[in-house]
C-alpha cells in the first residue's frame, strides 16, 4: 500500500449539477494528500537532500500537498480515465488549453465551480477525472492555488546556507514598482559586505557593480535602492549574490504527484482506511475503478513532467506504472530548476532572462542520442516496463 493519508475538505456539486453527456453530473474534490519517504528507499534517492530532511519517529520524511478532483458523481459512468494535470505556479491549466475555458478571472479559472470554468465540455464529456496538486511549496496560494508543505533541508541542526544568486528584472515578464525586490531566499545576514549586487543591458553585456552605499537590505529577504524611493530600472538585468539560508526538500514535489496518482489507481482506501475519493460508497467498482492514466503538462508544467520521467518516478517503487501517457506541450528540452538545494522552480529563460539557470542539459530526448560535448549517452526514456 502506498504510504499516503487522504484528508478530503469538501465534495459538491459541480456546475450545479450540470450534467455532462454520458458522464452525467460532476463532483468537485478538495483536500489535502499526506505522505512520508524513506531517504534509503532507491526510488526516493535522486531527492537531493532528502537525507537532510526531518525526520519523524519512523525514520521518514513527511509532507503535504494540496489536491483538487472533478469526478463524476457516479463513479460507475466514468471512462476510467485520470487524467492528471500539472499544475503551473499553482494554477489549473488544462481547461483552457483543451476545452477552451476562459482563463478570466483567474480565481474562478482556477476554483472550478460553474460551467463556464469546464469551457467546451471536452474532457467532462468523456468521463474523465481530473486530478490536480500542488509540487511547488513556492506556489501562490492565492486566487486558489495549490501548493504544498515540504521540510527544510538541516544540517548540523540548523538550515542549509549557501552563496546563491538572484537575478531579477522589472517590467518584463510581470508589472512591477521597482522599489523593493523580494529575495527568493531569507539572507544569513543583512551586513552588505557579504553580498554583492550588479547590473548590465543585456545577457552578453559586462556586469557592473552598485556601491553599497546606494543600496540597503530592507530585511533578511528584500532589498532596495538608496536613497529611500528610488526605483530599480525598468528590463535591466540585476543580480543579488548572497548568502541564502532556509532551502526547501524541493525534489520532494516530484514524488508527490507519484505517490498521489498511484494512490488513486491502485488503491481502494489509504494508510488509515479512508476510501479512494474516485470511489463512491455503495457504487461497486473493480479495484479503483481506474485502467488508465494521462499526464498534462505545459510550460513550465510540461517541463516538470520531462524531468519527472528523468527522475524514474514513473514508477512508483512497486514496479508500477504511475502514467501510461504524458503529454508534455511547449516545454521544449528542459526540466525544471526544482531538483536542487535553492532550487526555484519559477525560473525559465527567454532572450534576455534567467539564461544561467538549470533548465536545459543532457538528455533532452526520448531516443538514446550521445551528447557531442561531453560524450555522455542516454535518453529521457530508458526502455523500462514503466515508461509512459
Amino acid at each position: 500500500m502506498a504510504n499516503t493519508e487522504i484528508q478530503v475538505n469538501a465534495v459538491e456539486p459541480f456546475a450545479d449539477g450540470m450534467t455532462f453527456g454520458k458522464a452525467g453530473s460532476y463532483l468537485r474534490i478538495r483536500g489535502v494528500a499526506k505522505g512520508e519517504l524513506d531517504p534509503a528507499a532507491p526510488e526516493n534517492r535522486v531527492i537531493v537532500d532528502l537525507d537532510e530532511a526531518p525526520r519523524n519517529e519512523r525514520g521518514l520524511v513527511e509532507y503535504e500537498t494540496d489536491f483538487f478532483i472533478l469526478r463524476p458523481a457516479d463513479p460507475s459512468r466514468t471512462s476510467g480515465v485520470l487524467v492528471y494535470d500539472v499544475t503551473n505556479r499553482g494554477s489549473k491549466r488544462i481547461l483552457q488549453r483543451l476545452d477552451d475555458a476562459p482563463g478570466d478571472p483567474p480565481a474562478a479559472a482556477n476554483d472550478l465551480r460553474t460551467a463556464r470554468e469546464a469551457g467546451s465540455g471536452f474532457l467532462l464529456g468523456r468521463g474523465y477525472s481530473l486530478v490536480w496538486s500542488g509540487w511547488d511549496p513556492g506556489a501562490p496560494s492565492a486566487n486558489n492555488g495549490l501548493t504544498g508543505r515540504f521540510p527544510t533541508a538541516i544540517e548540523n541542526g540548523e538550515p542549509v546556507t549557501g552563496h546563491i544568486r538572484h537575478e531579477f528584472h522589472i517590467g518584463t515578464r510581470a508589472p512591477g514598482k521597482g522599489d523593493v525586490v523580494r529575495l527568493p531566499y531569507p539572507s544569513v545576514s543583512t551586513d552588505k559586505r557579504r553580498a554583492r549586487l550588479t547590473v548590465r543591458d543585456r545577457e552578453s553585456d559586462t556586469r557592473t557593480g552598485i556601491p553599497a552605499h546606494t543600496w540597503e537590505f530592507v530585511d533578511k529577504q528584500s532589498i532596495r535602492l538608496l536613497p529611500q524611493g528610488s526605483l530599480f530600472a525598468p528590463v535591466k538585468i540585476y543580480e543579488l549574490w548572497y548568502e541564502a539560508t532556509g532551502s526547501k526538500v524541493l525534489g520532494i514535489g516530484f514524488a508527490t504527484v507519484r505517490d498521489l496518482v498511484s494512490f488513486l489507481r491502485y488503491e481502494r482506501a489509504d494508510r488509515n482506511g479512508a476510501p479512494n475519493p474516485l470511489i463512491a460508497d455503495g457504487v461497486p467498482t473493480e479495484g479503483t475503478g481506474v485502467r488508465h492514466t494521462l499526464a498534462f503538462g505545459v510550460s513550465q508544467s510540461g517541463r516538470f513532467l520531462r524531468h519527472f520521467l528523468e527522475l524514474r518516478m514513473n514508477d512508483d517503487g512497486r514496479g508500477q506504472r504511475v502514467f501510461d501517457g504524458v503529454m508534455s506541450h511547449v516545454a521544449g528540452a528542459g526540466k525544471v530548476f526544482a531538483n536542487h538545494r535553492f532550487g526555484m522552480p519559477g525560473r525559465t529563460a527567454t532572450q534576455h532572462e534567467d539564461r544561467l539557470y538549470p533548465e536545459n542539459w543532457f538528455p533532452f530526448g526520448n531516443a538514446v542520442t550521445t551528447d557531442p560535448f561531453s560524450r555522455q549517452t542516454g535518453a529521457i526514456l530508458r526502455g523500462h516496463p514503466t515508461d509512459p
